[in-house]
Formats: structure tokens, sequence, C-alpha cells
């Protein structure tokens, strides 16, 4: 199994590439502001396919660049429904002081949009992404 992460962006934000090995397909886990440049290198350095990014909540920090990389790469963005609208309106989960100081960070000019491909994930089920399966339990309570 190959897994390679990197922090991104001004949080250090953990970011994850997974892949049963080099020269296979790949998930991208929350891609965090700047991250296209970490993902390019891990990718490229292991001869990977990327398949699916997978958000695991909808915080700002851990999804910045989850529309980016999925338009890069050419493929869907998995979510809990949950957090969904978070994906084109991350404000709406950031509240008084971080909010303002993300639009001073950006010059107010925050605008995001959802992915053109996206599937929910669904509490209790298994995804098979990348020849790997991933467990999915909401945890509810640090976002919806």
């Amino acid at each position: 199994m190959l897994i390679a992460g990197f922090p991104a962006g001004p949080w250090g934000t953990n970011c994850f590439v997974v892949a049963t090995g080099p020269g296979q397909e790949c998930i991208v886990i929350d891609p965090g502001k700047d991250a296209m440049p970490g993902v390019d290198e891990v990718v490229r350095e292991n001869r990977l396919q990327p398949v699916a990014v997978l958000v695991t909540h909808g915080h700002l920090d851990h999804m910045w660049s989850v529309t980016p990389v999925c338009e890069a790469r050419d493929v869907p963005a998995y979510i809990h429904p949950a957090d969904r609208h978070l994906l084109a309106d991350p404000m709406a989960g950031i509240s008084g002081d971080t909010r303002v100081m993300f639009e001073q960070m950006t010059g107010g000019r925050l605008q995001f949009s959802e992915p053109d491909d996206v599937r929910e994930l669904t509490d209790q089920t298994d995804v098979e992404l990348a020849g790997l399966r991933f467990g999915v339990r909401h945890a509810p309570g640090h976002t919806p």
C-alpha cells in the first residue's frame, strides 16, 4: 500500500494520496489550500492515476482545492450529504473571527463552486475506490 501525506496550505492540513502501490489508481483525501503542487508531485513520482477525491468533512482547510483537483484530473468528489453544501459555500461553516480572517487573507474574493461530479457518501456503507475499500462512518459534531 502507498500512503503519501503532506501538509497543505497555511494551516498545514494533512492531504493524503492513497493507492495499492506505485503505478496504480489512487484517491486524493482532503486537498486543502495549495494542495495541487503536492498532489501533482506524489502522482508524478509514483506514476499514479487519480480516480477520486475524498473529503472527510466540509471545513475549508480540508476541501479548499477539491474542485481544482477534480477538474484537473476529471474525477468525482465524494462527501457526506450533510456537508455537501459547503463545497459551494464553505463560508457557511465558518463564523466570527475566523470568517474575518479568511476574508482578509483572500481580499474578500473567496469564490467556490461544487465540482461537476459529486457523489454522496452514506453512513454505515463501504465505498470501493482505486482498488481499496473504505468504510463510511458519519461522525457529526465537528461539521454537520
